[in-house]
């Protein structure tokens, strides 16, 4: 319709308007609209008049008039009227609808019927004018629920009816068949007659109360205002749903404390009666109730952070469970999203910074319903830093409730606040002092184990959860791990199977408690299944196999050993000792003195003593052979008589050779290699007598110091033999 304009020196319609009209009849069409200015949402009303058609005209003319001059409450507000264009007038009004009563309940009815009828008697008390157009097609639903009359063609002052009685009949005729059409009545009780007609059409049972009110309404017999006064008396207008509009109607002239006051009244018919707003017409609980709802919490919270101590947080609690049972239950009253966003959004918001408990408590219990209502960043900004302060709040109540609604939050919130703050607070919730606790902490990570990121060490992160609760005391957790462990199977790797789980769901399977029995056992073997399976996916190496019976070589090496060893014996020679040392040795075994208390072989210090001695005098002048035998004989008889009868054996004879010289000769270790002994040639046995010969020949007087010098001299040559060091 914007085209019509262009023509009239440069005017633009300052409304943009749809398409299609929502209704339309042979006297006006309705098309809703955004006024350009401010995007309000409108309806244009459009009048097309006629130069040949005088009652149209009139028609028309009447209804602007009385558009421009009526501004009472119950007639559809009007924001602008337009007749720049002599062949259409434009009324502009706020967003309306036509009026659909399927679906609505009773009460709603019953409202829409009352305020009807207050508008009918306020047009005839204060504007002492009669409508004589209502019908269906006449009546009009506002943004607000509210039914307001719109058709004011026939609209006349009650005491001249002279402009009704003439155009009651052309009206007539042009309105048959549509939405408009009415029955002939020109008398002053016209709207009395018409209201009956209304009310017997919409009802599909009128309410028994009103059979008598009615039929003496629609015959003339009752006034409007009679009417009015009866019908207040009866049940249907004394519902919930009328005493919550009534509240409504009078809350924008009430201060704050008196605002207060009467949402408090409101609040309390709400809960006595929660059905009353079901089905109620379109628009009254979205921008009628909520509205009022929001802006006094709103105020109440303001008031407390100027004045703590002004209000009480019961006030704001009862106020907010009502705002979210109507928008945020399972049976929510209105759904819509954009009611929700202007009103409902930021009052939750403020509300989760709150410390009082019961507001908490209250969004937990309704947060399953408010999330899919919410954007990702909006929870994970606004929401869950709050949120999750409650699984470290001292009341338990609050932990459980919070870990129940972690499931809802999770898949709104970043990859971080998942893996890093939840985790954290969770990891302390799971050594809680309340089992309850506990066993819902193990649950949520089960929930949880799939969303977590493979990458951020998921395996590890859970295995040391689960096997962290199957070592609780109380059998309610490790029931939970065990339930956690079995819907987490796919998500280990074998080595986190094999090192952590099995090991700790093994000690499970002594569990004093026969249901944790049951159940490790169960997934002990699930587990181990698991793991079988994955163990018959390696690739093998068949070359690698080898033959070993273990308990037959330790009994066949023993024995080879002792074999080789008694075979080394055989072959090692005792050392070739000459014909006189012999004799000697024989001559001191007939003496009675080989054998003492010690006949044992533990003693070596003299024979390490002789070594000693040998050596030096193998690097000493070696004597004559004239005076070797004098030697030997002084010195062989002498050292063995002046022993004590105590004393044992000087000495052993020793082995040079080593008794695994055959088996180990690749020099693996020093320990292996022959001592290097001195020579077992004939110089030896000249030695050993020139070391007798030279004790013998000392005095007595300086015996135990000659022996003291020669006992360390040995010390220091046994030190460097090597001998030590090689073993």
């Amino acid at each position: 319709m914007n085209f019509l304009f262009k023509s009239f020196s440069g005017f633009q319609f300052p409304y943009s308007l749809e398409a299609e009209p929502t209704v339309s009849t042979p006297i006006w069409q309705a098309v809703d609209g955004h006024r350009k200015s401010d995007s309000l949402p409108v309806t244009v009303f459009s009048f097309e008049r006629s130069k040949g058609n005088s009652v149209l005209e009139g028609l028309v003319a009447n209804a602007i008039h009385h558009f421009k001059v009526l501004k009472l409450p119950g007639i559809v507000k009007v924001l602008d009227v337009l007749e720049t264009n002599p062949a259409t007038s434009y009324v502009v009004t706020e967003r309306v609808s036509p009026l659909v009563t399927k679906g609505l309940s009773q009460q709603a009815l019953n409202l829409g019927i009352y305020q009807l009828s207050e508008t009918l008697e306020c047009l005839h008390n204060q504007a002492q004018v009669v409508l004589a157009s209502l019908t269906a097609g006449t009546v009009f639903v506002n943004q607000r629920g509210e039914w307001c009359l719109f058709g004011l063609e026939l609209c006349s002052k009650i005491s001249d009816l002279s402009f009704l009685k003439r155009n009651v009949g052309p009206y007539t005729s042009l309105a048959a068949g549509t939405v408009l059409e009415v029955p002939v009545t020109t008398t002053s009780n016209a709207d009395s007659v018409l209201l009956a007609k209304f009310i017997s059409a919409i009802c599909v049972r009128i309410p028994s109360e009103w059979n008598q009110l009615l039929a003496s309404l629609e015959h003339g017999r009752l006034t409007l205002a009679q009417f009015v006064s009866r019908a207040r008396e009866t049940r249907p207008f004394q519902s919930t749903l009328i005493a919550i509009y009534q509240d409504l109607k009078e809350f924008h002239i009430k201060d704050p404390q008196g605002k207060l006051l009467a949402m408090t009244d409101l609040q309390r018919k709400i809960m006595d009666d929660p059905a009353a707003l079901r089905g109620c017409t379109p628009g009254f609980v979205e921008h009628y109730l909520i509205p009022e709802i929001a802006h006094c919490i709103s105020t109440v919270l303001e008031a407390q952070q100027q004045q703590p101590n002004t209000t009480t947080a019961t006030t704001v609690v009862s106020f907010l469970a009502s705002l979210l049972e109507l928008t945020c239950s399972e049976s929510s009253v209105t759904d819509s999203k954009p009611v929700f966003d202007k009103y409902v959004k930021p009052i939750i918001f403020e509300n989760f910074k709150q410390s009082d408990r019961q507001l908490r408590f209250l969004l937990l219990v309704y947060l399953t319903n408010i999330l899919p209502k919410l954007t990702n960043s909006e929870v994970s900004d606004r929401i869950f830093p709050h949120f999750v302060q409650g699984l470290a709040d001292s009341d338990g109540t609050m932990r459980i409730q919070t870990l129940k609604k972690i499931p809802d939050i999770v898949p709104m919130i970043t990859e971080r606040q998942l893996n890093n703050d939840l985790l954290r607070h969770l990891a302390k919730t799971q050594v809680d002092s309340n089992v309850e606790i506990r066993t819902w902490t193990i649950l949520t990570i089960s929930g949880l184990s799939k969303k977590l990121s493979a990458s951020n060490n998921r395996s590890g992160i859970l295995a040391t959860a689960f096997t962290k609760s199957l070592k609780d005391p109380q059998i309610k957790p490790k029931l939970a791990a065990l339930y956690g462990l079995e819907t987490s199977l796919e998500l280990f790797d074998t080595d986190t199977i094999a090192n952590k789980i099995l090991t700790v769901i093994a000690p499970g399977l002594l569990d004093k408690n026969r249901q944790v029995r049951s159940k490790a056992k169960e997934l002990f073997r699930l587990y181990l299944t698991n793991l079988e399976e994955e163990a018959d996916k390696i690739p093998t190496d068949n070359s690698e196999e080898i033959s070993v019976d273990f308990g037959a070589s330790i009994t066949e090496d023993e024995t080879n050993v002792v074999k080789q060893f008694m075979d080394t014996l055989k072959l090692s020679a005792p050392p070739v000792m000459p014909q006189n040392e012999a004799e000697a040795l024989s001559a001191i075994h007939g003496d009675g003195e080989w054998v003492t208390e010690d006949a044992g072989w533990e003693e070596t210090e003299d024979w390490d003593n002789e070594l000693a001695a040998e050596k030096d005098t193998h690097n000493s002048p070696q004597p004559t052979d004239s005076h070797q035998g004098k030697k030997v004989a002084s010195n062989i008889e002498k050292p063995f008589a002046k022993k004590s009868p105590g004393k044992g054996l000087a000495g052993k004879v020793k082995i040079q050779k080593s008794w695994n010289d055959e088996l180990e000769d690749d020099d693996w270790d020093s320990w292996s290699k022959p001592a290097n002994f001195p020579s077992t040639s004939k110089e030896k046995p000249k030695s050993t007598l020139a070391r007798k010969s030279a004790l013998k020949g000392s005095s007595n007087n300086g015996q135990n110091k000659d022996n003291t010098s020669v006992s360390n001299g040995i010390e220091d040559d046994t030190n460097e033999d090597g001998w030590g060091d090689e073993w």
